[in-house]
């Protein structure tokens, strides 16, 4: 991906239709706390994924929540330079 689709990525948006579905189905994921809605589901599911790999998406979101919290917590050094939280809200 280039650079601008990752920037684009951490605003959860892409100019693929496909990865843009999947991207504001993990950010419904994260702020439902793993309650997305029947309409993110279908949208998601009408964008070409399977359920397999829908769950793919919430283990991946799952993921990365566990190890944030468990390097909060043993208080881990980051090797990478720190990114400002980017809300990636346009309404």
């Amino acid at each position: 991906m280039s650079k601008d689709e990752i920037e684009r990525a951490q605003r959860f948006e892409s100019e693929d239709e496909q990865r843009a579905a999947a991207l504001r189905f993990a950010r419904e994921v994260v702020e439902t706390r793993g309650h997305p809605s029947e309409e993110a589901l279908e949208e998601v599911r009408n964008a070409g994924y399977a359920d397999e790999q829908i769950v793919e998406m919430v283990a991946t979101v799952n993921l990365a929540t566990f190890t944030n919290y468990m390097n909060d917590f043993m208080g881990t050094e980051g090797d990478l330079p720190v990114q400002k939280p980017r809300s990636g809200r346009t309404t």
